[in-house]
């Protein structure tokens, strides 16, 4: 009786080898330097902690989230350095999946026994970003220095209220620091963002480069 190992190969026909050394992956895209301009996109991640601002001076909720570029910047005009040194225009499909980091700040309110002062006058980018991904913010009336004064009060933002929401970022350079090398570097960041009327929610999954980092 034939052996079962040879019977079975006989029957699948399967080829199988092994190919020793790593092979090269193939690139989809030339890489394109991260350019200037809108970006039409979704937050894909986010973490937020509490700070201290100024040595303590106020303190604030700190949200450091990823945008993500969409395939909908097809036919957006960008500019870049060329390899020789001049400006150079690329089509913004070439940015699709790029991602960028942002930041927000909601500073808080002292309460009875804090140390810390109130900076309320800062948070007009806080209000704008709840706008933006559709949080309303209620206006109340407080007694602020002995006056009744309308606020909008200002929630803590869940992954929910935040994660694959549509908007449209403003990116440009952010501030110049040292790396851990001693190299002078910048990266370009979203500066802010803006309502992207007709854009999609994006579901995030709970697997994959875009999960959901809880706060």
């Amino acid at each position: 009786m034939a052996d079962v190992n040879e019977m079975f190969d006989s029957n699948t026909r399967e080829d199988s080898f092994f190919v020793p050394g790593d092979k090269p992956k193939k690139k989809d895209r030339e890489f394109k330097p991260r350019a200037k301009g809108e970006y039409f996109g979704h937050i894909i991640e986010c973490e937020s902690k509490v700070v201290d601002v100024k040595g303590g001076e106020h303190k604030a909720r700190l949200y450091t989230y990823t945008f993500q570029a969409s395939e909908h910047n097809a036919g957006v005009k960008y500019t870049i350095p060329g390899i020789d040194g001049n400006p150079e225009e690329v089509d913004g499909k070439e940015y699709k999946g790029y991602k960028f980091k942002g930041k927000l700040w909601r500073f808080l309110e002292p309460g009875k026994d804090d140390t810390f002062k109130s900076k309320s006058d800062a948070n007009g980018t806080f209000l704008r970003f709840c706008e933006v991904v559709g949080v309303k913010c209620p206006v109340e009336k407080r007694n602020i220095d002995g006056q009744d004064v309308e606020v909008q009060l200002l929630p803590t933002l869940s992954p929910e209220d935040i994660l694959g929401k549509p908007c449209i970022a403003f990116v440009d350079l952010g501030r110049e620091f040292v790396d851990k090398n001693g190299n002078k570097r910048r990266f370009h960041d979203v500066k802010w963002v803006n309502k992207w009327p007709n854009g999609e929610v994006k579901v995030i999954s709970n697997s994959g480069a875009e999960d959901e980092i809880p706060f």
